[in-house]
């Protein structure tokens, strides 16, 4: 009865829809590891047992890849030279494109990219590897956070700007500027949170930074980054598009905004159109 019911719940867990696979890769592991020990413990032929956890391996191949090539990520990236000593994020990027390779092909179309500072808007990315996407972008950046993870990018990301849930709007413009005037960038996710994959189309641009570009006279700079197509948590040889739109400076803010809205909307259909053409 007790294997009964692990091999149902290994069954079940890996479909269910919102369980992202790098958020929630400790749980992953966790189910395939019972699964496999379930199997070991059955009344069943050794060589069936082994060519069973054999298949569930290869299944999950590219899932676990790309989960334990983050966890590396993590570690390499905390061992790099301290922060201060840093001058890029060079060796970062290289991690990164390493993460992603072989399985997820990167398309990068930085053509557009402007060489003065600018704030750069982006739709929001689900999970920590298309989160990871935008240190691919060519740029020294501070990166806006939620102050809840400082404990985990303060080893990563040389220039953060954590900010709370109810943050200083005054504050953050101060941080914004203070780095502007440094010579970076700033980079921040300006869509509201989708729960996986691919949002509907309907999502809201949040308009606070355009505000504050508007009060800067900073123009903005638009950054459309892809979504992980994965099912089951099945990650297939796919390609991962990222790419920059127009920069200008903010004349009419909800105008400018809806206008980065269609930005976001048509470049993620475009993405999910050429997922698999390759």
């Amino acid at each position: 009865m007790f294997d009964i019911l692990i091999i149902i719940l290994c069954i079940l867990l890996p479909s269910l829809r919102y369980i992202s696979y790098c958020y929630f890769s400790f749980t992953i592991f966790i189910i395939i590891f019972l699964l496999i020990l379930t199997l070991s413990l059955m009344k069943i032929n050794y060589k069936s047992k082994i060519i069973i956890i054999i298949i569930i391996l290869l299944y999950f191949k590219n899932t676990l890849s790309t989960i334990a090539k983050t966890i590396i990520y993590i570690y390499k990236a905390i061992n790099i030279d301290k922060l201060e000593n840093r001058k890029d994020d060079t060796e970062l990027r290289d991690i990164v494109n390493k993460i992603y390779y072989p399985y997820i092909i990167i398309r990068k179309d930085f053509k557009k990219l402007p060489k003065e500072p600018s704030i750069i808007v982006c739709n929001y990315c689900n999970d920590r590897v298309e989160n990871l996407a935008c240190i691919l972008i060519p740029k020294n950046m501070a990166i806006i956070a939620r102050d809840g993870l400082k404990n985990k990018l303060h080893r990563l990301i040389k220039w953060p700007i954590y900010t709370k849930k109810n943050s200083n709007y005054e504050h953050t413009k101060k941080e914004i500027l203070k780095h502007l005037r440094e010579g970076r960038s700033i980079f921040s996710y300006v869509t509201q949170y989708t729960y996986y994959g691919y949002p509907n189309y309907n999502f809201k641009v949040r308009k606070g930074l355009f505000n504050i570009a508007k009060e800067l006279n900073i123009p903005i700079t638009l950054v459309a980054i892809d979504y992980i197509d994965i099912k089951n948590h099945v990650i297939k040889k796919q390609n991962f598009g990222i790419t920059i739109g127009d920069t200008f400076k903010i004349d009419d803010i909800d105008n400018d905004v809806y206008k980065s809205k269609i930005f976001f909307r048509n470049t993620l259909k475009e993405f999910k159109k050429n997922k698999y053409n390759f």
